[in-house]
């Protein structure tokens, strides 16, 4: 117990949502309908999915913010660099400037040095803090190997920040490039709903007639066998529960809610690839797609657009 008291928060809310969802899960086991346990998997997966995804991003940003603050940080370590101080002084003196969520690693390298760590091992820990930011954890080398070579360290900082501001810079453009490819992704994302639409409303009718006998569609849950049943379960149970759909529609009601479900998440995930050059800053844009999807098909449902 003491162990688990011990534990960060978001290691114990990671724990919780695992346990909520082999709860869930357990529910559905004990329910002995398989299309409750086919709702409660899917439930479980998005919570625990969605709980790890926002600490992901989250961890993100804050990367993101400590690169738009270290050339500042650099600036500042500079002045005091000029003022004749050294190298561990004018970390410890910068400490009293705000560099958002970057104040706090400053700070715990200043802690370091008035613990008389070796600056070499204060910065080697820093780097590797920084790891998932390649532009800081490279710099932070650069920045060791000048002060170990006894190098003019001042004119290898102001470099090193005006690097960063021009990378910063770069970075800046790219996106206000691309965003017009993130609009288009979220306009096909309601593209592709649109064409689902015009498939269930125009196309499945003609196919679905009987007297296209070589070529008519025909439901197949009416004769399913095996785990293609607990799939049609779980179709079931989702168009009567999320759209009240009646027995002779629920399959494709289902279907296409789940494809345009599942084209959202992906787009969502490849619209924060092109914006901010990560996966992991998708998550944003999967969730509002997502939102956009099941209220869209609920508000089609219920004017009688698809369904019907």
């Amino acid at each position: 117990m003491e162990k688990f008291l011990e534990l960060s928060t978001e290691i114990k809310i990671k724990i919780f949502s695992i346990l909520i969802g082999c709860f869930l899960v357990s529910i559905g086991y004990i329910s002995n309908d398989v299309g409750v346990l086919g709702n409660s998997i899917l439930l479980s997966v998005i919570f625990i999915f969605g709980v790890f995804s926002i600490f992901e991003y989250k961890k993100y940003r804050e990367f993101k913010e400590m690169e738009e603050k270290f050339p500042i940080f650099l600036r500042d370590l500079t002045e005091a660099l000029n003022s004749g101080m050294s190298l561990p002084k004018a970390i410890s003196t910068v400490t009293k400037y705000d560099y958002g969520t970057l104040s706090k690693e400053i700070k715990w390298m200043a802690n370091q040095i008035s613990w008389h760590i070796p600056i070499n091992r204060v910065l080697d820990r820093f780097s590797s803090r920084m790891k998932k930011s390649k532009k800081i954890s490279t710099a932070v080398k650069i920045l060791k190997e000048a002060y170990n070579s006894g190098g003019n360290t001042v004119a290898v900082l102001t470099s090193l920040s005006e690097s960063f501001e021009t990378l910063e810079q770069l970075e800046k453009d790219r996106r206000s490039m691309l965003n017009q490819y993130v609009v288009m992704i979220y306009a096909i994302s309601i593209i592709f709903l649109v064409v689902v639409i015009m498939i269930q409303r125009l196309l499945i009718p003609i196919l679905s007639n009987p007297q296209l006998t070589s070529i008519a569609l025909s439901n197949p849950c009416a004769n399913c066998v095996g785990i293609s049943c607990q799939i049609c379960d779980l179709y079931r149970y989702v168009a009567f529960s999320l759209f009240g759909a009646k027995e002779d529609n629920f399959y494709y009601i289902s279907l296409f809610f789940f494809l345009s479900l599942i084209q959202a998440i992906f787009a969502g995930i490849v619209a924060g690839e092109i914006a901010e050059g990560s996966p992991r800053a998708g998550v944003k844009h999967s969730i509002i797609l997502a939102s956009i999807i099941v209220g869209a098909f609920l508000m089609i449902y219920k004017i009688g657009i698809i369904g019907v």
